[in-house]
Order: structure tokens, then C-alpha cells, then sequence
């Protein structure tokens, strides 16, 4: 039953919570959102106000969801919860290089509408190499904690064929990071 009004260029819209329905005793209610604004602006809340919403909202589902991790067995994958703590603050790199992939990947994510408009696949690769113990996969982590993409770790020793890895690389979901080994 509550109510909020929020501005968005200039123009009032009010959100309502509704109550509907399962008022018989046994079932509870469903809840939802009544928004309301002045009948001059539908073009504005349509096209823009809505469209702003929806993709906030996502955004905020994104950042607050817990990443995985996803191990390759067999042919298929593994997930667990991923909670390595490297960011960019934390990460001992050179401050312009480090600078340069943040850029680099703030590019990435605003141009994959343009990806999609060109018929290209939205994707960004990066080869690290070095021995152990040099940062790469805390660069990784730090990447995939910026971006809120899950990781996908493929040990390559596991996979037999072309069309092994072809399998698991179909089943790899959208919004990740891969490393192979």
C-alpha cells in the first residue's frame, strides 16, 4: 500500500504497491508496482523513464548477486561461489597499465549494443602470460569482480577433442570470464 514519487528530466512518476487478489484466507496476495504519471509525458516513460528503470534494475541484480566459478568435469561444468578478493585497488600493477585495461573494459561493456547492431559477437580477449606467481589470476578475478562476470577455469588436459571443447565451450553462459590452463 505504500507509495513513492520520483523525478526523472524533470517529470514526476509515482510507484504504488498493489495488493491483488488471494483474499480468500489461504493464499496470499501478489504484489506489485502501479506506476503512475501525467498523460503528456507516455512518450517520456515509454522510451526513456521505464527503459532507465529496467536497466538499473538489472545492473543492481548484476552487482549484488554472488559470482561462480565453474570448473570443467567431464564434459560439463562445475560451479562454486567465487569469492576471491582481488579488485583493482588491491592489485600491485603498474598504475597506467592498470588504468588502461579499467578504460579498456569500461569501452567494452558500453559498446555491446553496437556489437549487436554490427553483427559481431560482444566479446573482449586478453593473453597473459608469465611464470607462476605473477598475477595473472588475480587479474582475472579483479577483472571478473569489476565486470560481475562468473569465471570459467578450463583445464585443457581434461579436454580430448575439438568437439570436447566445442561442447563446453557452447555451455559457457553469457557475462563471464575465461582462463584456460
Amino acid at each position: 500500500g505504500g507509495s513513492t514519487t520520483d523525478t526523472f528530466q524533470g517529470v514526476e512518476f509515482r510507484w504504488t504497491s498493489i495488493e491483488s487478489g488471494g483474499n480468500d484466507g489461504n493464499n496470499r496476495g501478489k504484489e506489485c508496482l502501479e506506476l503512475s504519471f501525467d498523460a503528456e509525458h507516455t512518450e517520456t516513460a515509454l522510451h526513456k523513464y521505464v527503459p532507465f528503470i529496467t536497466s538499473t534494475a538489472e545492473e543492481l541484480r548484476l552487482r549484488d548477486r554472488a559470482l561462480k566459478i565453474f570448473l570443467n568435469q567431464g564434459s560439463s561444468w562445475k560451479g562454486i561461489n567465487h569469492h576471491h578478493p582481488a579488485t583493482f585497488d588491491t592489485l600491485a600493477m603498474d598504475p597506467s597499465v592498470k588504468q588502461a585495461v579499467i578504460d579498456d573494459l569500461d569501452r567494452f561493456l558500453k559498446r555491446k549494443e553496437y556489437y549487436r547492431r554490427i553483427g559481431k559477437a560482444w566479446k573482449r580477449g586478453y593473453l597473459l602470460y608469465g611464470p607462476p606467481g605473477t598475477g595473472k589470476s588475480s587479474l582475472v578475478a579483479a577483472m571478473a569482480n569489476y565486470l560481475r562476470f562468473n569465471l570459467y577455469d578450463l583445464d585443457l588436459s581434461g579436454v580430448y577433442d575439438n568437439s570436447y571443447l566445442q561442447r563446453l565451450l557452447i555451455d559457457m553462459s553469457n557475462k563471464s570470464r575465461h582462463r584456460g590452463h
